[in-house]
């Protein structure tokens, strides 16, 4: 069974993970179109529950933690939903090597609870991954959906793992799931730690960027909401036991920064700094059969993203003196 979307028939959804980054562009859009969405999140250091509450529609949070026995069950048992859009995680590598404990827990051990609940109550999942579970593809063909897994550090193991505890239960016991791996991802409102927001938030305090290694890693990049319009087409039209990717545009670090310091319009400045242990050269996601499959693709280029991205920033300056 796929969910699907009909004008004015709501469904209703549980997201975990909502008041996150991602999930928050992923709520705007569902409760836009009608649906009843709750969202189930711990609220650590990332989430921003405020912005939750400006979302016009019917958006409920709850406070919880998807890796303690029986919150997802028992809000299953509650709602009755249409499906589980699982995006709780711990995505920051840096993080990761240095404690990967809460990745393992949050990623795996969470995971495994909603796969659970999920399969418990017959509820249609939809998982979202990352492309960093296939590791460097630095001089290797483009990732294609059906490609191993080959992650190189503790959160890209966590969350393969996370991926084949899913289709795991989909092979085993049935669980109507897709799974969904984005891009790098970027966009108004992003915790500054990744490599945009922490950029800027340095640029603003009159410091340097710190550059891992020689900045030639290449990433694609992809504007949040293309992300949570993708999550949503998987959502209405991916194909049980399906892997849909969702790509973006190719820069490297260097060239992204720049891009980025000529939105903000700053100076940019950046320095070299030792690079990160086992650190990626490059992700590259084919995305050729997901545009087909699910008629999705991204509607903002990168520059146009990085203006809409400093633009909001402009205009809420407060967002990284409170992050």
């Amino acid at each position: 069974m796929i969910v699907g979307y009909a004008p004015g028939v709501s469904l209703t959804l549980l997201v975990t993970g909502g008041a996150g980054f991602i999930g928050r562009a992923l709520v705007r859009q569902l409760a836009a179109r009608g649906d009843r969405v709750v969202v189930l999140d711990a609220l650590t250091y990332a989430a921003h529950p405020d912005a939750l509450s400006r979302i016009a529609g019917d958006v409920e949070l709850v406070q919880g933690d998807v890796a303690d026995e029986g919150v997802v069950a028992g809000l299953l048992d509650r709602m009755t939903p249409d499906a589980v859009l699982h995006l709780a995680a711990e995505s920051h590598v840096d993080r990761a090597l240095a404690d990967a404990a809460p990745f393992l827990r949050t990623n795996v051990w969470g995971t495994w609870q909603v796969v659970r609940a999920c399969v418990q109550h017959g509820v249609r999942l939809v998982h979202v991954s990352t492309d960093e579970v296939y590791g460097d593809r630095s001089g290797l063909p483009t990732s294609l959906e059906g490609d191993p897994c080959a992650p190189t550090n503790p959160y890209s193991a966590a969350k393969t793992c996370g991926d084949h505890l899913v289709l795991s239960a989909v092979r085993a016991e049935g669980l109507n799931a897709v799974i969904t791996r984005g891009a790098n991802t970027y966009g108004p409102g992003q915790y500054p730690e990744k490599l945009l927001p922490l950029a800027g938030q340095r640029w603003r305090s009159g410091r340097a960027m710190g550059v891992y290694g020689d900045g030639q890693q290449v990433r694609h990049w992809l504007y949040v909401d293309d992300h949570a319009a993708g999550i949503v087409a998987a959502l209405d039209r991916g194909a049980p036991g399906s892997i849909a990717h969702f790509g973006g545009e190719a820069s490297t670090n260097t060239d992204v920064l720049a891009r980025w310091a000529a939105a903000l319009g700053v100076p940019g400045d950046t320095e070299r700094v030792e690079d990160r242990p086992g650190h990626d050269r490059a992700y590259d996601l084919d995305d050729t059969a997901t545009r087909r499959a699910l008629g999705w693709s991204p509607a903002t280029a990168l520059d146009a993203g990085l203006a809409l991205t400093a633009a909001w920033t402009a205009a809420h300056p407060q967002f990284w003196d409170d992050a």
